[in-house]
């Protein structure tokens, strides 16, 4: 599984990657923009695409989400306050994560692993 993390600022990024790597799954690459996928084959996009959605999100954060959803990938949106929940999972996510929930770490790799199944711990092997 090719798994995409797409936030606006690095530290955010680098945060997520780590909380997925953690959890034992391969982070494939990271974006400052969901809808850029650098050093990626146009034709195979992610299969799933973790987004964060900073304060100063607008609409053309859910035309993304309607775009990567429409082309096959899983969607799994992290955003601060549950607000933007009902918008996200309208236009197709698969889950709407608050990055401030105490248990957010663990729903992050729960979400993934619905998505995608457990983790394959043999990537982990030295």
């Amino acid at each position: 599984m090719n798994v995409l993390v797409a936030a606006r600022d690095i530290r955010v990024r680098r945060a997520l990657s780590g909380l997925l790597e953690s959890a034992g799954y391969c982070v494939d690459g990271t974006t400052h923009a969901a809808g850029q996928e650098p050093d990626r084959d146009a034709d195979a996009p992610a299969d799933v695409v973790v987004l964060e959605l900073d304060r100063g999100h607008d609409y053309r954060d859910l035309t993304v989400i309607e775009r990567l959803t429409s082309r096959g990938c899983s969607v799994i949106v992290v955003c601060s306050g549950p607000r933007h929940r009902t918008a996200v999972l309208a236009v197709g996510a698969k889950a709407c994560l608050d990055k401030d929930d105490a248990g957010f770490a663990d729903r992050l790799a729960e979400a993934v692993a619905a998505v995608t199944g457990p983790p394959d711990h043999r990537l982990q092997q030295t």
